[in-house]
């Protein structure tokens, strides 16, 4: 049995700024989830826990429905590689609109988003993927809506 090949920084630094843009362009979700593990996945997010594919699917039917305008600004990125993981601290400036019908007009927010992550290379692509997606705290920036 092979071990798999750590990590590099250049390597994850892709996988993060590959998954927020394809969150900004509502990129379809079979291009999102090969940058998940399956079985494995755990993310808790301020409004629920999901775990695996399916529960993210789900989720992300809905935020795609809900949130439009969405720009992802990486703030910081703080990676630490070992020999089987990566884990990563990061802020990413989160922007959106909503339109809660039947208001005139929609709602801007705009949040800072403090998460941390670990990434392991999958065994059968050979590429990183997301195990853990934690955001520790959302704080709301000056004149946002609330969520």
């Amino acid at each position: 049995m092979n071990a798999l090949a750590p990590l590099t920084k250049s390597e994850v630094k892709k996988l993060v700024n590959d998954w927020y843009l394809k969150l900004d362009v509502h990129a379809t979700v079979e291009e999102l989830l090969p940058l998940l593990a399956d079985k494995t996945l755990e993310m808790k997010l301020p409004e629920t826990t999901l775990h695996g594919h399916a529960e993210f699917k789900a989720w992300y039917d809905g935020v795609i429905h809900t949130f439009f305008d969405e720009v992802h600004t990486l703030q910081t990125l703080d990676i630490t590689t070992t020999q089987n993981r990566v884990d990563i601290r990061l802020v990413v400036l989160w922007e959106a609109s909503r339109w809660n019908a039947p208001a005139p007009t929609s709602e801007r927010l705009a949040f800072d988003a403090v998460q941390t992550w670990t990434v392991k290379r999958s065994p059968v692509t050979q590429k990183p993927v997301i195990i853990t997606y934690i955001v520790d705290s959302l704080t709301p920036q000056e004149g946002s809506a609330q969520l």
